[in-house]
């Protein structure tokens, strides 16, 4: 009788677990109720994220987070407007960039009591890195080369996500399997990506990446040149 008992309260921990895990599991991959009226290709996809490498004005400052806990504190924040990028981090200057003059500022900080900064053109600064695929600093290749990252590619919908329309797309590699997955949120106006989540140890760890996005705030001020009085240049031909 004992061991009866015994072999029943293993059986209900057991059972309790596996509830506990498929509610977690479930949590975690709920991307809200979407509606499938208007699917899209991959081809139609990647061109409307080809949209959103143009599109002119716009703020956005990523967080991440693993599960629900956040990955870092520091706040890195992007200012993008006519080609212009200015990417500060925790109120200081990081870099800046001009594509329409061919110019790259980074600000390298202090040593030896002295402030550097580099100047460059984006081809020496970047090199062969520079991705084909990519909305300030957030590449998509993942999507867009099929042949390269072997890709499945899955139209989930469309919703509401912070007031704009939204598509979610998701991307697995062929040879793995489709709970180690990569989701994208897209606004379905500007191509602009509003959202990355990824997937991995069997679809039970997720690095949510929200951009947090602003569209049309940034000012001409927001990206002006670095001053650079005080500091050595290093210039890279």
């Amino acid at each position: 009788m004992e061991r009866r008992k015994i072999f029943k309260i293993i059986g209900i921990i057991i059972l309790s677990l596996v509830l506990i895990a498929l509610i977690y599991f479930t949590i975690i991959h709920f991307n809200g109720f979407l509606k499938k009226d208007n699917v899209m290709t991959r081809e139609e996809v990647v061109a409307l994220l080809k949209k959103g490498e143009e599109y002119s004005n716009y703020y956005y400052s990523p967080e991440e987070y693993i599960v629900f806990k956040k990955v870092n504190e520091m706040k890195t924040e992007y200012y993008i407007k006519d080609g212009i990028i200015k990417c500060i981090n925790n109120g200081k200057v990081l870099r800046w960039e001009n594509y329409n003059t061919d110019e790259v500022i980074s600000i390298m900080g202090k040593n030896d009591g002295k402030m550097y900064a580099g100047v460059s053109s984006l081809k020496n600064y970047y090199g062969d890195e520079t991705a084909l695929y990519s909305q300030s600093s957030l590449d998509y290749s993942i999507i867009a080369d099929e042949k390269i990252f072997n890709t499945d590619f899955e139209y989930l919908g469309e919703k509401q996500y912070n007031g704009r329309s939204i598509i979610l797309v998701q991307v697995w590699n062929k040879d793995n399997i489709k709970v180690n997955s990569t989701i994208f949120y897209i606004d379905k106006d500007t191509g602009l990506i509003m959202r990355r989540i990824d997937y991995s140890a069997m679809g039970l760890i997720k690095l949510d990446c929200n951009r947090n996005v602003k569209l049309d705030v940034v000012t001409d001020k927001d990206v002006e040149r670095p001053n650079l009085d005080g500091y050595e240049i290093l210039k890279s031909e």
